[in-house]
């Protein structure tokens, strides 16, 4: 079901044989439900998300990994938190990243033409495309820049320890056997026991772990200084003093006490946003590009479109610009319709953790892991298949693992038609089927699970939208897009990522013929 080369395969086969609802026996017992029923899933994630929710030893792993922020709380804490967010993700703050964005596609547009001043040239994109989406979440969440295009920006402590600490996490996966054990013990005192473990790893987590805390405290503290001043001081920092944790901070001033967040909290949500925006981002990006290099029709629709754009004041498209282009549109949601990042979440509750854990480590929050807190019975939009006992309904016994199946929801030929698994950007275009309204999926972007739904949906997905939509417009008007030499295979983790085929996989990797315009 998670394998990185055959996991999808395994998942079309169980829509085949087995419909929107299959059980599975997992290790020492566990009973783990893959779910694509849009009704079912309605429940869960929004109707009774009290009722399925994230394992404890799981939040707590991120508490002592990030700190009290979104990831690592639940019920009236997370309602607490996501209000205080709510309004920063808002359009009128879009809008206002947009030039940013533009600021920073112009530094990557600038490296790639250097590339190729002798003609096309084969350029490894996955580097710049994660340059690029790094500088975009820093400087638009944090209003801090890594000078990531600049010739000597490689080495950076809170940058290489943001792309290190997954990988590491999942190479401790032994370790991490007995965390649910110990998991509600305080910070200093696990870091305590683990100066007994003598596995390098351990010291290399430990020393991750404090480089991205130290550098986030830093960035705080050097924020608070600035409002202290008072906002001229930090309207001429990078971004104007408009990133969202400015914002945050800002608005908790005058916040009511039972609303507003502590210092801890803040930090937080600032390593929350760098951990969940900069992989998803550039990893969309690499799909994106790689699907047009392939469809050279579908490019060039779009390279028209572009060219027959106007922006309403000069320079480049605002947000309002991009976001009322059609084909650009119907390529975003098509790519996030077919290609969604994670497909599913995988099981994780004690039980299954000593099969499930190296992909558990590596998977993001928005698709964590869902267990029933009690017995409940939920009602299917149609009976089980081969059931000739099923009245529409199941039974959820308590600890039972959900996985929520993302692409099969997504990708269900009766809600999307028969070509529900083809790419098909025109289908945008025109009005979906009535099967798609009829199904009432749960989630929050364009009839799709890709950003999940309810009350743990992906707070971000707009500025996700906006940056991809930035990235791929430039890039389409100043480049012809030519497919690869080698061929590119994607493998499920923590994102979907793309790498040459035959190789191990570790590095991600797209490399795309560019030809400039």
């Amino acid at each position: 079901m998670f394998d990185p080369i055959t996991g999808i395969d395994f998942r079309e086969h169980s829509w085949k044989a087995y419909g929107r609802v299959s059980r599975f026996s997992g290790p020492l017992g566990d009973q783990i439900l893959l779910i694509s029923d849009p009704k079912v899933l309605a429940s869960i994630l929004v109707k009774n998300s009290d009722i399925f929710e994230e394992h404890d030893w799981f939040i707590e792993l991120f508490r002592h990994a990030v700190g009290p922020g979104l990831f690592s709380s639940l019920g009236a804490i997370h309602r607490r938190q996501r209000k205080a967010l709510n309004p920063i993700f808002s359009i009128p703050h879009m809008r206002s990243v947009v030039p940013i964005f533009h600021k920073i596609t112009d530094e990557l547009l600038d490296a790639l033409q250097a590339q190729v001043t002798d003609g096309p040239q084969e350029i490894e994109m996955m580097d710049w495309f994660g340059r690029a989406a790094l500088e975009m979440i820093s400087q638009s969440g944090l209003g801090h820049t890594f000078e990531s295009f600049k010739p000597n920006a490689d080495r950076n402590d809170f940058k290489d320890a943001l792309k290190e600490f997954m990988p590491a996490a999942a190479r401790l996966y032994i370790v991490l056997l007995i965390f649910p054990l110990v998991s509600k013990w305080p910070s200093k005192l696990l870091r305590l026991g683990a100066a007994f473990i003598p596995l390098p790893d351990v010291a290399y987590i430990v020393k991750l772990t404090d480089a991205m805390h130290v550098s986030v405290k830093d960035l705080f503290q050097t924020k608070q200084a600035l409002l202290e001043e008072g906002e001229i001081q930090l309207a001429n920092q990078i971004g104007g003093g408009k990133d969202i944790i400015s914002m945050l901070m800002k608005s908790n001033i005058n916040a009511a006490d039972e609303f507003r967040m502590q210092d801890e909290e803040v930090m937080a949500q600032m390593l929350t946003l760098m951990g969940a925006g900069t992989e998803t981002t550039s990893n969309a990006l690499a799909r994106i590009v790689q699907l047009l290099s392939e469809h050279d029709d579908v490019q060039e629709n779009l390279r028209q479109e572009l060219n027959g754009a106007s922006p309403s004041s000069g320079g480049e498209l605002g947000y309002d610009e991009l976001m009322e282009l059609p084909y650009l549109d119907a390529i975003c949601r098509e790519t996030m319709r077919v290609y969604v990042r994670v497909p599913s979440s995988p099981p994780r509750t004690p039980k299954s953790m000593a099969m499930w854990l190296i992909f558990l480590i590596d998977t993001l929050p928005q698709h964590s892991p869902l267990e029933s807190r009690t017995d409940s019975i939920i009602s299917l939009s149609r009976p089980i298949r081969g059931d000739p006992t099923s009245d529409a309904s199941l039974f959820v016994p308590r600890n039972t693992s959900v996985v929520v199946d993302i692409l099969g929801v997504n990708c269900d030929p009766d809600i999307w038609g028969a070509d529900a698994r083809a790419w098909k950007p025109e289908r945008w275009l025109a009005p979906l089927p009535d099967s798609v309204a009829k199904a009432r999926i749960p989630g929050i972007y364009s009839d799709m699970l890709t950003f999940s739904g309810g009350s743990r949906s992906c707070i971000g997905f707009k500025l996700a939208e906006i940056e991809m939509k930035v990235v791929v417009s430039r890039l389409v008007k100043s480049f012809r897009l030519l497919p690869p030499r080698t061929e590119v295979v994607w493998r499920l983790g923590h994102v979907s990522t793309p790498s040459i085929k035959g190789s191990n996989g570790i590095t991600p990797t797209m490399p795309i013929v560019l030809e400039s315009i």
